[in-house]
């Protein structure tokens, strides 16, 4: 017997029925955004802006914020690159020749890419039994070839968050120089952040990641920002990319913030559906990570095999190698999906 059709066609297609490995947002670009775009299609043969200038006042404007306090690039990837850049930089001021990047595992994917990009060493610390980051554990592992620390709150791929209170006491712990990179992807799906006002005005060296490819559903547009003290962020500035952001992205990111109401909507809606999805998941004995994300993990072997079980009924999830299995909370019609093929599944095994 085959699993219930999906959203997209027949279960075990060669493509995905239903995509759920990338976080990405079940819903597509807020009305507004989506007029902006349609406007500049006849505008793609000129360049846009040299540098993001504009786009670094508007989101400096939304945060009510200095605009010497934000930097802007390709993604929050592309901003993760640039204040990684300038990490090395202050190490080799300082005479470090093999320097390190420090950070949880698992992790997202991006950043062991990035430090092989760069030529720095990873040095990846364990999650904790409940797949939280493990503060004390990292900053036993800080050595002096440490010059970049990240952070991710809410964790990928478990959707952990830290306390603020034990975050701002790691990070006043840190040698001097070293940056702590304070990645906030999936801000907006948490109910539990940071002050992010009283972070930046605390710490010299920390640089908060944010973008608009998660809650914002502009994954394509490829476009986020940094924010942290005048002098971090000057440095980190140096390594904008020129025409890093394009004129869509450019053209989007104010007509976003200005949707505050529909943001609003959209994430009392995910986090509805991650509630839902959770409680679903754990009603047929699955196990499920508690998750501020727009995403849940099921850890461990269990994890991994049911991960394998909805690829194999058409459901794109992500497997960390060994770690478990985190699945992206979709639609209602794609965690009803999810769930019952898991149910089919288990039926006919």
């Amino acid at each position: 017997m085959s699993p219930p059709a999906g959203p997209r066609g027949p279960a075990c297609a060669d493509d995905a029925v239903v995509r759920l490995g990338l976080n990405e947002s079940a819903y597509g670009p807020l009305p507004a955004v989506a007029e902006v775009l349609r406007e500049g299609v006849s505008d793609t043969n000129r360049y846009p802006d040299f540098l993001p200038d504009d786009t670094r006042a508007r989101i400096a404007q939304h945060l009510r914020l200095p605009g010497a306090q934000v930097t802007v690039g390709a993604g929050a990837t592309g901003v993760a690159l640039a204040v990684l850049q300038a990490a090395l930089r202050r190490g080799a001021a300082r005479g470090v020749d093999a320097p390190e990047m420090l950070t949880a595992t698992p992790t997202f994917d991006g950043y062991p890419i990035l430090a092989e990009m760069l030529g720095m060493r990873l040095e990846a610390v364990p999650l904790d039994d409940v797949g939280r980051v493990d503060l004390a554990a990292m900053r036993a592992a800080v050595t002096a070839r440490t010059v970049a620390v990240v952070v991710c709150s809410p964790h990928n791929p478990t959707g952990s968050v830290v306390d603020e209170s034990e975050l701002h006491e790691f990070v006043r712990s840190l040698p001097a120089g070293v940056i702590t990179v304070f990645d906030e992807a999936y801000v907006e799906f948490s109910r539990h952040s940071p002050d992010l006002w009283r972070l930046i005005r605390t710490f010299d060296d920390l640089l908060v990641l944010r973008t608009f490819s998660k809650a914002y559903g502009l994954a394509a547009l490829r476009v986020g920002y940094g924010v942290g003290g005048r002098q971090i962020v000057t440095e980190v500035r140096r390594f904008e990319l020129p025409f890093g952001v394009g004129s869509a992205a450019i053209a989007a990111v104010p007509v976003a913030l200005a949707a505050e109401d529909e943001l609003a909507q959209r994430v009392r809606s995910m986090r509805a559906e991650r509630d839902r999805m959770a409680d679903m998941l754990r009603a047929i004995g699955c196990p499920v990570l508690p998750s501020e994300g727009n995403f849940l993990f099921l850890p461990g072997i269990e994890g991994v095999a049911i991960g394998h079980l909805l690829r194999g009924c058409g459901v794109s999830t992500k497997e960390c190698r060994g770690h478990g299995t985190r699945i992206t909370v979709g639609d209602r019609s794609s965690t009803d999906y999810l769930v019952a093929s898991l149910r089919l599944t288990a039926q006919t095994a």
